[in-house]
């Protein structure tokens, strides 16, 4: 007696295990808001006619030219995807699309160079983010009205980066490149199945992304123009996010 009860309870519970995973398959759309905080290295080497520069000033411009920027920004967006269980292993997909608004900048304003005190340099550096596609794989564990998983995954992001360096000598030059840059991303989540099918999640990704390289160009009002003195700037972007999110099933 007492050992078919056992068994029934037993089966009972794997049975309502089951259905409660079974909650978290099918299809899936929702909308998030968080925070992204990055960094974003520069630099910057010199070519053309810099070689007939002094070491000093060549060093001194290259520094200048290579800050280290930390765009943030509030970011939202909408996600769709899908997810199946195999027990209580969720395998999932989802495809998102963000709002980044970030955003960093840095100006030196007119400041005498090292070597030649009269020489003034004001150079400025900037990097904005704006949208982010990514679309990512789910591996994880459900049970009854919890899951937890893993998320990896393809991003693309919008960025511009710019750059400048003005003098009193009249050397005035100035780019900005916008770019569609690819990298990974990846991270982690938790969603708690509310039982009506809605849920809420919490998320933490990294993207990794690659670089991007310009040149400046020489601006109206410059006094050197040939021969070129020739800037060329190397951007990267790394950032992290952590948002949260609801999602309906259907």
């Amino acid at each position: 007696m007492f050992k078919r009860l056992s068994i029934l309870v037993a089966a009972s519970l794997l049975s309502a295990n089951a259905m409660a995973s079974d909650n978290w398959t099918g299809w899936y759309i929702g909308g998030n808001a968080g925070y992204s905080r990055g960094t974003s290295d520069v630099e910057t080497t010199l070519g053309g006619q810099w070689s007939s520069e002094s070491t000093g000033l060549r060093d001194y411009v290259t520094n200048e030219m290579s800050p280290s920027l930390d765009p943030d920004g509030a970011q939202y967006g909408v996600q769709l995807g899908y997810n199946h269980t195999f027990g209580s292993f969720l395998l999932g997909g989802e495809l998102s699309y963000n709002r980044m608004n970030m955003d960093d900048s840095r100006q030196t304003g007119a400041k005498p160079t090292t070597p030649f005190p009269s020489l003034t340099y004001d150079v400025g550096n900037r990097a904005e983010i704006d949208d982010e596609l990514a679309l990512r794989i789910k591996l994880g564990y459900a049970a009854n009205r919890h899951a937890v998983y893993g998320t990896i995954g393809m991003a693309r992001v919008d960025a511009t980066y710019t750059a400048s360096i003005v003098s009193n000598g009249l050397y005035n030059k100035r780019n900005s490149e916008a770019d569609n840059l690819h990298g990974l991303q990846f991270g982690a989540g938790y969603e708690y199945d509310f039982g009506n099918n809605w849920s809420l999640r919490a998320e933490l990704l990294r993207t990794n992304l690659e670089d991007t390289d310009f040149v400046t160009e020489y601006q109206p009002g410059s006094s050197f123009v040939t021969p070129a003195y020739i800037e060329n700037v190397n951007q990267d972007l790394d950032y992290t996010t952590l948002r949260i999110g609801v999602n309906y099933r259907f």
